[in-house]
Formats: C-alpha cells, sequence, structure tokens
C-alpha cells in the first residue's frame, strides 16, 4: 500500500463516509500472514527441543496459512497497482522469513557453507580469489561476497546479519522486477501479481534461491536488468514525464541495466550465461517484428555477451573442471533414462531412501498435472498467435523456454540430471508462470470463479512446488543432528568444535573429514579442506578399509594431510543425503554406512596424537611427515567473520540522523515533477525503484573498492557517511496533505494502521524469538579443552588421548 492507502479522507457532518475497504483487506491480510510465519516459528522452537513430528506440522499448518491470505488478496480487483507492488514485497520477504527463521544464527546449508567460507577469506585479508577447496570457481565469481563484504564495511554489522540482508534485498529487487515484466507485458497489475504468486511455485523459489548462495544475487542481477531495459523504452508513454527528461530517464535505465550485467558477469556462471543468450534471442526476435525495443535490448545483449565472454576466457579451465563432469554425468543418465537401462532414482523416497509421505506425493501429484494443463491450455492460444504478444516473434521466446517445463520433471528420474533441472527449473519458471498467468487472469474475473478456483488452485501450485524442491521434510525444520542431512547434521557439538579449531589449529592447516566437518571448520577457522577439486587426490579413499593400511599412509603423505577429523556419531548410521564423504558412493556400500574401526583406525597412524576427542575427534597426523606439532592460540571466533561494535553504533547514529533530517525535509514541500495532467510518475519513472535494483551492483562495486581498505576500519563509517549525506541532498519534499490537486485532508485509517504496526512488531519479535533459539541450539555447547601438551614429535595417540 501506498501512505495514501493508508488515509481516508475527512468529510462533512451528515455525508455518508465512504468505506475503504481494500486497504484495510490488505493489513489483515498481511497480519494474518505474519501470525502464520509465527505458528512456524512456535515449530522451529519445537523442531530445536527433539519434537520433529510437531515441528513438521506446525511447519506446513504455517505455510499454508501464509500463502493463503496473499492469494486471496492478489486475486482481488479493488487494488491499485501500487498496492498489488507492495504486496507482493510482503509476499516475498515472509516467505524468507518462514525459510530464514530455521536458523537465523548461521547460514548452515551446504552451498551456504561454502560461500561463507569465500566470505572469511575475503574478510580475513586474503584478497578477492582466496582459493576455496570445496568450490573453487567461488572465489572467481565474487560478486555475492563482494556485496556482503561491502555491507559490512559500511555498517560493522555481523556477517551473518549482511548475509541476510543481502538475500532480503535481493528477493525484493526480484519480485519488483518480475512484477514490472509481467506488468508490461500484460498492461495489467492484478496480472503481474498473479504471475508472481505463479513463480512462487517454482521448486528453487523458497529454498534455493533464497539461500546465501550466488545463484541468489545473480537471478536478483538478471531480473533487475531485464526491467531496467524494458523500462527504458516505455518512458514516452508515461503521462507526467517532461519531453526533456525522457531521454535523461531512459540513459539512466540502461546504464542501470548495464551495471546490472557487469556485477551479473562475475557473480555466477551460468545465470549469466542464460541472460546473456536470452537477451540476444529477445533482441534477435525483436529485430525481426520490427520491435521499438531492438535497440536497447541489443544494447544489453551485447554488453552481456562481451562481458560474459571475457570473464569466462579469465576462468574458463576452472569453469570447465567444475561444470563438466556435472554436465557429463547429467547427460549420462539421461540417456540412461530414455534407453530404460535401469532404475536411476528411488520414486517416492529422498536419497536416503526415507519414504515420502503420502499426502505430500498427492500435492505434489496434482501440481504437476495442474502445471501440465495449464501449459497445453495457455501455450495452445499463443501458439495460434491469439494471445501473449499476438503475432509479435518474441512470444516464441517465452512458448519455447515454457515449453522445457516436461522435460524437467522427466530429468527427476535420475540423481544429478534431476539436480541440473532443478537449478534449470528457476528459469523455466519465469517463462511458465508468465505465459499461464497472463491467460488465467482474465479467467479468473468472477467471484465465484476467484474463490472456488483460483485461491485452491494457486494454493495447490505453491505448496506442490515448495514440496517438490525443498527436498525431505527432515531439511524444513531444526532439530537433534541426522548423518549426511545438510544442515541437520550441524548442531552444538559440531559449531563447538569448529570453534575449537578456529582458537588452536595453525594458519594453512590441511584437514580431511566428511562434508560436513570440512565445510564447518573452513568457516570458522584458517584451515584447508583437502579435496579433490582443489587438485588433491580424493581423500575419501582413507576411509574405506576399517584398518589402516600402507595405502592410507602414503596418501596421507602425498595430500600432506595435517589432521583427520571424524565424526564418531555417523558410525554405523546411514546418510540421508547420499553421501557423508565427498563422492563417498563411488567407494561401495561402506561409505555410505560407515563403521566405528573405519572412523578410528588413525589412532595407528605412527606418531598420531588425538588432540580432540569426544563426539568429535581430531587426529593430529603432521608427525608422520617429521612435521612439528604446534598449535595456535587464537581468539574464540565465536561466529564466521567479525563484527565491529564501535561502527556500528556510529552508523546507527549517522542512520538515525540522517532519517530525521530527511523526514523533515520531505515534509517542506513537493517532492518531484508532474507532468500537465498532474499525474505523478509511475514506479519506473521516478528514481527510487531503479536505485532499488542498482543498489546490486554498487554494493558490488563498493565491495572491491573495500577489499583493499580493509585495514582502516574507518573508512567504512566515513562511505556510511557520504551516503546519507548524499541521500539527504538528493531528497525533495513531498507534497503535504490536500496540495496541488483540491483532495480533501487525509487522516489515518485506524483498521489499517492499527494491523500493520501490529504486523511489524510480532515480525520483529518473532525475528528475536527465532534468532535467540538458533542461537541455543548451534552456540551454546562449551569450548572443548586445548590440545594436550607435546612431549615429543613421536608423541603416541594413546598418550594424546
Amino acid at each position: 500500500m501506498s501512505i495514501t492507502d493508508l488515509r481516508r479522507p475527512s468529510v462533512a457532518i451528515g455525508a455518508a463516509p465512504a468505506e475503504p475497504r481494500a486497504p484495510r483487506v490488505v493489513a489483515r491480510a498481511l497480519l494474518a500472514a505474519v501470525a502464520a510465519v509465527a505458528v512456524q516459528v512456535l515449530g522451529y522452537l519445537a523442531g530445536w527441543s527433539g519434537h520433529g513430528s510437531t515441528a513438521i506440522t506446525l511447519y506446513y499448518a504455517g505455510l499454508v496459512a501464509l500463502i493463503v491470505p496473499f492469494v486471496v488478496v492478489l486475486l482481488r480487483h479493488d487494488l491499485t497497482a501500487r498496492t498489488r507492488r507492495l504486496v507482493v514485497v510482503a509476499y516475498g520477504v515472509l516467505m524468507y522469513v518462514s525459510w530464514w527463521a530455521t536458523s537465523p544464527a548461521f547460514a548452515g546449508r551446504f552451498d551456504e557453507t561454502l560461500h561463507v567460507a569465500t566470505l572469511a577469506g575475503i574478510a580475513g585479508g586474503e584478497g578477492w580469489f582466496h582459493p576455496n577447496p570445496m568450490l573453487p570457481v567461488s572465489p572467481h565469481y565474487p560478486g555475492l561476497e563482494l556485496a556482503t563484504y561491502a555491507l559490512w564495511w559500511l555498517t560493522g554489522l555481523p556477517p551473518v546479519a549482511c548475509q541476510a540482508l543481502i538475500a532480503v534485498l535481493c528477493r525484493i529487487v526480484v519480485v519488483v522486477a518480475l512484477f514490472a515484466l509481467a506488468e508490461r507485458v500484460s498492461r495489467s497489475a492484478r496480472t503481474a501479481g498473479l504471475v508472481v504468486l505463479l513463480y512462487s511455485a517454482s521448486p528453487q523459489f523458497v529454498f534455493f534461491n533464497a539461500q546465501y548462495a550466488y545463484q541468489t544475487l545473480a537471478l536478483a542481477l538478471l531480473l533487475g536488468a531485464l526491467a531496467l531495459l524494458v523500462a527504458a523504452d516505455d518512458v514516452p508513454d508515461r503521462p507526467g514525464v517532461a519531453g526533456s527528461s525522457v531521454a535523461t530517464l531512459r540513459r539512466r535505465r540502461i546504464l542501470a541495466a548495464l551495471s546490472c550485467l557487469l556485477a551479473l558477469a562475475i557473480t555466477h556462471h551460468l545465470t549469466s550465461w542464460v541472460g546473456a543468450v536470452a537477451l540476444t534471442a529477445w533482441a534477435a526476435l525483436s529485430a525481426l517484428g520490427r520491435g521499438r525495443r531492438t535497440r536497447t535490448l541489443a544494447t544489453g545483449a551485447l554488453a552481456a555477451l562481451l562481458t560474459v565472454a571475457a570473464w569466462t576466457a579469465v576462468v574458463g579451465p576452472l569453469l570447465a573442471d567444475y561444470l563438466g563432469p556435472v554436465f557429463e554425468a547429467a547427460g549420462d543418465q539421461a540417456a540412461r533414462l530414455l534407453a530404460l537401462d535401469g532404475a536411476q532414482r528411488t520414486v517416492g523416497a529422498d536419497a536416503g531412501g526415507t519414504p515420502t509421505p503420502l499426502w505430500e506425493l498427492a500435492v505434489m501429484a496434482a501440481s504437476v498435472l495442474a502445471w501440465l494443463i495449464l501449459l497445453a491450455a495457455a501455450g495452445w492460444p499463443v501458439l495460434r498467435g491469439r494471445a501473449l504478444l499476438a503475432r509479435r516473434p518474441e512470444r516464441w521466446l517465452v512458448l519455447g523456454v515454457a515449453a522445457i517445463y516436461p522435460a524437467l520433471l522427466a530429468a527427476r528420474f535420475a540423481p544429478t540430471a534431476s539436480e541440473v533441472a532443478d537449478r534449470s527449473s528457476t528459469f523455466v519458471f519465469l517463462a511458465l508462470a508468465l505465459l499461464v498467468g497472463c491467460w488465467l487472469a482474465p479467467r479468473l474475473t468472477q467471484v465465484g470463479r476467484r474463490r472456488l478456483v483460483g485461491a485452491p488452485l494457486l494454493t495447490v501450485l505453491i505448496l506442490g512446488g515448495i514440496i517438490l524442491g525443498g527436498g525431505p521434510d527432515w531439511q524444513r525444520v531444526p532439530g537433534p543432528y541426522l548423518p549426511g542431512a545438510e544442515q541437520r547434521s550441524i548442531d552444538a557439538t559440531t559449531i563447538a568444535a569448529a570453534r575449537w579449531a578456529g582458537v588452536h589449529l595453525p594458519a594453512g592447516s590441511r584437514i580431511v573429514g566428511d562434508l560436513t566437518l570440512d565445510r564447518t571448520m573452513a568457516d570458522f577457522a584458517p584451515v584447508v579442506p583437502v579435496t579433490e577439486s582443489a587438485g588433491d587426490e580424493n581423500p575419501t579413499r582413507l576411509f574405506v578399509s576399517p584398518t589402516l593400511t600402507t595405502d592410507d599412509l602414503a596418501l596421507l603423505e602425498r595430500d600432506r594431510v595435517d589432521f583427520v577429523v571424524v565424526d564418531l556419531r555417523m558410525a554405523g548410521r546411514e546418510a540421508l543425503s547420499g553421501n557423508l564423504f565427498d563422492a563417498g558412493d563411488a567407494f561401495g556400500p561402506s561409505m555410505v554406512r560407515p563403521s566405528l574401526a573405519q572412523l578410528e583406525k588413525f589412532g595407528q597412524v605412527p606418531g598420531a596424537r588425538v588432540v580432540l576427542d569426544g563426539p568429535i575427534r581430531v587426529y593430529d597426523v603432521r608427525a608422520l611427515r617429521g612435521e612439528p606439532q604446534t598449535f595456535a592460540d587464537a581468539a574464540d571466533p565465536v561466529l564466521p567473520g567479525a563484527w565491529r561494535p564501535v561502527s556500528l553504533a556510529l552508523v546507527g547514529g549517522l542512520l538515525l540522523a540522517g532519517a530525521a533530517v530527511g523526514a523533515a525535509r520531505l515534509r517542506a514541500g513537493r517532492r518531484g515533477v508532474t507532468g500537465e495532467s498532474g499525474v505523478r510518475p509511475s514506479w519506473l519513472d521516478g528514481g527510487a525503484p531503479t536505485l532499488l535494483v542498482v543498489v546490486l551492483p554498487v554494493l558490488v562495486a563498493l565491495g572491491a573498492l573495500a577489499v583493499p581498505l580493509a585495514a582502516y576500519a574507518w573508512t567504512g563509517a566515513a562511505a556510511t557517511a557520504v551516503v546519507v549525506l548524499g541521500t539527504i541532498v538528493a531528497l525533495r519534499p513531498l507534497p503535504a496533505a490536500g496540495d496541488g490537486d483540491g483532495a480533501p485532508a487525509r487522516r489515518l485509517d485506524p483498521e489499517v494502521v492499527v494491523p500493520l504496526v501490529a504486523s511489524a512488531v510480532l515480525l520483529v519479535v518473532l525475528v528475536v524469538v527465532a534468532s535467540i533459539a538458533s542461537w541455543r541450539g548451534l552456540f551454546t555447547a562449551p569450548l572443548p579443552p586445548a590440545p594436550p601438551a607435546v612431549a615429543t614429535s613421536g608423541t603416541s595417540a594413546e598418550a594424546g588421548r
């Protein structure tokens, strides 16, 4: 809602007051949605306490209660376009909070921990391309980490808070840009809201594209660039924009779009190439149809192709080593699937063999069937040139990409091909949601259809997509330790061992462990996991035999291993995600369910010592190579990365002062320029939305600038002061109530304000409660004792116990 939607006109005595029903309905729906998130947070509290069934029940109850209010509101006809945009922003943010609240204190999903390690390298003064053995390509696509580092540099906030803020900003840009694109294609804000709802049914929307990973930022940059390029040619059609400013506005949007594409090229490999190819195809089809946007699209396509090709040429060999095996395995599995050459994946179960509940299978099946029917129904008139861009050639791009959806479903029956299909759904659903939304919106105009068909259909589509893309139920809620189970394998014991490593293990120590310990310890300690992807021999073979062999000793020496880290809790238990170790399933069944003997055998290494004992054990094997067995005595890292309370307090004061001065300046008079008709420019005709999108590439650039300035803590606060001062100077006054158009003065409607204030207060409380619960669940275990003193370089493992 705009601020004017929060007001109702004052009326003369005896007159019948108008009933502003729509803003009140929106406010109540928002309060209901926040209350639904509260139900989920209660479930997460139950999960942290070990009540898994209660946690998952409350999670799904809250999820449905979160979706339904937004579906009902966005199907209404009596909302302004601005209100719909703010509703989809609230929807996108609350869906993110619903997911984020499972673990606010630590980004523990697999991909997240890899990017946290890259961020830690940058924040630790190691430079832009500090190696990341777990994901070697990540330091060479540092856009996400640079943007996060810039936010940390400017504010002094803890890195985990900066990570969440970057993800929230990305989510807002995604829904706002998608809304803008759909609104321009359909010429309907109601259809645009429906397209955003449909896109949230993508299997990647709630989980993968919400996590702290480079595709999250890349998707926002891509959609932001597309929205700005399209808007650049819409300025002349907008009332209220003076003719002399048209060229300036157009140039600004094109430059903002190009900055997004430049940042995209150094943020994510596949998304940057998808964007370049899509823009090229769009420009070519527009030229074929002599479209008015051809020149702008061609400019964007050329810029995207040049930047992506240039950066790919720099990191090409590394990229080939990373993506080559993935696509090779996916292609092989897809070929075997087409040839019916054996079962590739168990249907109705997760990677560890845990069966999926029947009701979830039913919802997923209903969702998939509905998508297939909607694709056929919406695609047929487009194919005949009677809908969605009529007979313009650009319709083939939308239709062609959307038509890939059935192939993605087939690919889900093969493990690696399924992963590729999941990642691809991020882009396929952009076209699918646009195609189906433009067809479905006019068919849900009647009140009865909206209530009896539209709301249940959209709810099933969204819920089915979330279930399909979110993994098994144990991944959705926090809880006790589980082996080989993504973030559920990281508990207080794991974090305590990682913090211990940050205190005591020397910088550059090379460690060997399972996937969970490798990625977690690298976030807290300056250690180097030994991995095949970093050019070492795969250390997984060290764990295959229950007894120590000469081959094991030779491999320890060749890989220059300093410490072997084992989690004894996984002994005799099967990995729920399919792998405990790097490519573990390639080494036989024993690596999926290792025995205790396989994990404890490293005490037999000549000169080995147990320097950390307990559920997680650390063996010091440096004596095998004659290395000195010394240790560090660093400060407890507590969290990955440091935060600066003094800078944070200073920046907070600057922001409060800036907000006060800015508010006073806004109240001083009229802001902006209206045209002869007196109509204020739309959201993309003003500067604010363009600034919203361009904040992301600006943060990437600031991060690159801040890296060499890391030693000077004051520079970040100084930069923040400049930003605040510049913002205050750039602000122009807002119109006073009732000014300019003869409209009567308006006052706040308590039936709108009270639910909105209650929603904000409740949301803040939920964030605090979820953060405290996550902290208690992960960071309250005491730090293990320091390593025992070294008597001689040949101290035995037994002496170290």
